[in-house]
């Protein structure tokens, strides 16, 4: 991918996840199991990507023009989980990738911190989905 392309992809990426995050940490607080975690957690993230939009937005040296939109969450907290932790190891790989394109050092330290972010970010994700499903019991998914 080109630079400005995988700059929209991300961009992109980031704007969706800061909807979605923000409507699931509505839909799912309430989970006894790990409501009150998961709502920090999606809260701060979404908060982290409406953040990085204004780093990308520098780096391309255009507007992301956000907006958010009106967007479903999941249909279960397991489903949530999934898709949350597959698309945070896409984005891992999206900004490698990106880090690869990039010249100014700035712009790579902003990239490397991102990354950084995402895999903490896809542990904390696996944690939180890894004691919801002991909190379920045996044979629960």
């Amino acid at each position: 991918m080109k630079l400005k392309e995988l700059i929209r992809v991300l961009i992109t990426e980031e704007m969706s996840d800061v909807s979605v995050y923000k409507v699931e940490a509505d839909l799912f607080c309430a989970t006894d199991e790990v409501g009150d975690e998961l709502y920090q957690l999606f809260t701060m993230l979404s908060n982290q990507k409406r953040t990085r939009l204004k780093g990308l937005s520098t780096i391309s040296k255009e507007g992301v023009g956000f907006r958010q939109r009106k967007t479903e969450g999941a249909r279960s907290i397991q489903a949530c989980f999934r898709t949350h932790i597959s698309r945070t190891e896409r984005s891992i790989t999206l900004y490698r990738a990106l880090l690869k394109l990039i010249v100014k050092p700035e712009s790579r330290e902003m990239i490397r911190e991102i990354i950084e972010q995402e895999k903490t970010a896809l542990a904390s994700l696996k944690e939180l989905q890894s004691r919801l499903i002991a909190a379920s019991g045996p044979g629960s998914k």
